[in-house]
């Protein structure tokens, strides 16, 4: 049976149902060098989805301006990863800046996902190159592991972009 549903109808069934979620295969810790992120608890397979934000619950979640814990997912919006669940996918706002990621974002209209670029072990530490989604830091900072300045891609020289 096709049903059609309108805008509004739409709209208030995206706000009841947010597709997010993160795998059982994590756990946060806390670092006094780099503040809360995110270990493996148990192996990841490669290609293995491990966050899924939903972008279409109308929430408060997606800004015009960038701010600490927003995600660039499209040219003038920014997904606010704090107004996001924990248990939908918010709790990707402690992903670390790698320069060699092990996590690779995919951005759609509809949502933002997360895979493992390779298998992962146990206690790895997850995160992806943050100048792959931003364009210009809200807030640029150095990298606590090689001293490089993040700042954003389009500060990036040819020689430093992410592949």
């Amino acid at each position: 049976i096709l049903c059609r549903v309108g805008q509004r109808q739409r709209r208030a069934f995206a706000q009841v149902a947010d597709g997010g979620f993160v795998a059982p295969k994590l756990k946060t810790l806390e670092d006094p060098m780099v503040g809360k992120h995110l270990v493996t608890s148990e192996t990841v397979a490669r290609s293995e989805v491990l966050f899924k934000v939903d972008l279409t619950v109308e929430d408060g979640r997606l800004l015009r301006d960038p701010n600490m814990y927003s995600l660039q997912v499209s040219e003038h919006q920014h997904l606010d990863l704090e107004k996001v669940p924990d248990d939908k996918g918010g709790i990707a706002r402690f992903l670390s800046h790698l320069d060699d990621p092990n996590l690779k974002p995919v951005i759609t209209d509809e949502s933002v996902t997360f895979s493992a670029v390779r298998q992962l072990e146990p206690g790895e530490e997850l995160g992806f190159h943050y100048c792959t989604t931003e364009w210009s830091m809200a807030n640029p900072f150095e990298c606590a592991k090689d001293g490089q300045s993040i700042q954003g891609f389009v500060h990036l020289d040819v020689e430093s972009w992410p592949r």
